[in-house]
């Protein structure tokens, strides 16, 4: 049940302006049905050898990808057909389908759909999230499937076996091949709800690393006496290692408040020793009091020579950032920054473990709960939903927590 598909130039018509229409010819067993794709062009601007325009055709890469559209919607459609068991397809039927005027209007190819992703998620000021949907499309689709774009339905177990392969032989880590994954996951998701795919054609019924196990990541956590040891490093007040160290303390103090939410504060986020936020990554509302040493890095920065002309209490953003675009790239440079700041402070106090802005936040956790302090109290100063996502901060060191308890109870 193969559909031979031919682009013609359609010279049995007269010309307008010289120009003739141009056609797809669709072919099954002896039946033939014509449609127009909606371009012309002269006998000259044709190449018969490669049955399209000539590449001297003013209007080549229009004309050039209107019929390649067209024919991968032809694929599309008659993949279609077989996917939902039909046993005999009608070319009327077919053309009627690829015609329709009610076609989705987002592409039907794996990178322009991403991108289509991306531009609403920037349009709705979710840079962050729009920018994982680009990393996983520019770093890893691209380079395992090429650089040329095509259909969802056009890919094969070959292809998505050898985006497993890629990702392997570049000895990604289990935790970035899953992000990954789970990403190039939900735009295939998103791909099949817009009807781009059948159902049953799906990436994860080939690659056979489970995108969605919980993969353990490097330990993050530092023990209090190291947090102890950062906050005895002497930087000059003026500097802007002072000021890293003291946003690090503050992350840490403030139940790991994220860098990101950090430097958004502004002073309508707090009321006394109360801090109201909303975390930009999950659009949670937050609101408790603050740690005494959090207040009083607060109360520091208050009075701090240098000063936000945007409002913020912190002096990272300023008026000048009045976009999510440059709120974004500002933050993606301050935080560069501080983790620049936290390797020499780290390694000034010769602390044998990477420290970044991450680590506040495991820390913080981690800490609590060798402190004996029960999950469920932990839970709710994280603001985690589930106690499992609290575990999942915690149990990569149980091990050190455990070996800790017996060596008190045998001693």
């Amino acid at each position: 049940m193969e559909v031979l598909k031919k682009v013609v130039l359609w010279t049995y018509k007269p010309p307008v302006n010289g120009e003739y229409e141009i056609r797809i010819r669709l072919t099954l067993y002896k039946e033939q049905k014509y449609f127009n794709v909606g371009f012309s062009s002269s006998i000259e601007n044709w190449d018969y050898e490669t049955d399209g325009p000539a590449i001297t055709s003013p209007a080549y890469k229009a004309i050039s990808r209107k019929i390649e559209d067209y024919l991968d919607d032809v694929d599309f459609e008659v993949k279609l057909m077989k996917k939902n068991g039909h046993e005999f397809i009608s070319l009327p039927d077919l053309i009627a389908k690829v015609k329709k005027s009610d076609k989705p209007v987002v592409p039907a190819k794996l990178y322009a759909f991403t991108d289509s992703i991306i531009a609403e998620l920037n349009a709705n000021d979710k840079i962050g999230y729009a920018n994982t949907f680009r990393d996983v499309k520019d770093y890893v689709l691209k380079h395992a499937f090429g650089g040329k774009d095509k259909s969802f339905v056009n890919f094969s177990k070959s292809d998505f076996a050898g985006l497993e392969k890629y990702m392997i032989d570049r000895n990604l880590k289990e935790t970035s091949m899953s992000a990954y994954l789970r990403t190039f996951y939900r735009i295939w998701n998103m791909a099949q709800k817009a009807g781009m795919c059948p159902k049953d054609h799906h990436p994860n019924k080939t690659i056979k690393f489970k995108a969605y196990k919980r993969y353990k990541t490097a330990k993050r956590a530092i023990k209090a006496s190291d947090i102890n040891l950062i906050e005895s490093y002497e930087a000059d007040y003026g500097s802007r290692e002072y000021r890293n160290q003291q946003i690090f303390l503050f992350s840490y103090y403030c139940r790991g408040i994220n860098f990101n939410d950090i430097v958004k504060l502004k002073e309508s986020n707090f009321n006394g020793d109360i801090v109201k936020y909303r975390r930009s990554k999950n659009g949670r509302f937050y609101d408790f009091k603050l740690h005494s040493k959090a207040k009083a890095i607060v109360d520091m920065f208050r009075n701090y020579p240098l000063q936000s002309d945007g409002g913020y209490v912190f002096p990272i953003l300023k008026a000048e950032h009045d976009t999510a675009s440059k709120i974004d790239a500002r933050i993606d440079s301050a935080l560069k920054d501080l983790n620049e700041d936290l390797k020499t402070i780290k390694d000034a106090k010769n602390i044998d473990r990477h420290v970044t802005s991450y680590v506040a936040r495991h820390s913080f956790a981690t800490n609590l709960k060798h402190k004996k302090v029960d999950v469920s109290i932990i839970q709710e100063a994280m603001g985690h939903e589930t106690e499992e996502m609290t575990r999942t901060y915690l149990e990569e060191y149980d091990d050190e927590l455990v070996s800790s308890s017996i060596e008190e109870a045998l001693s």
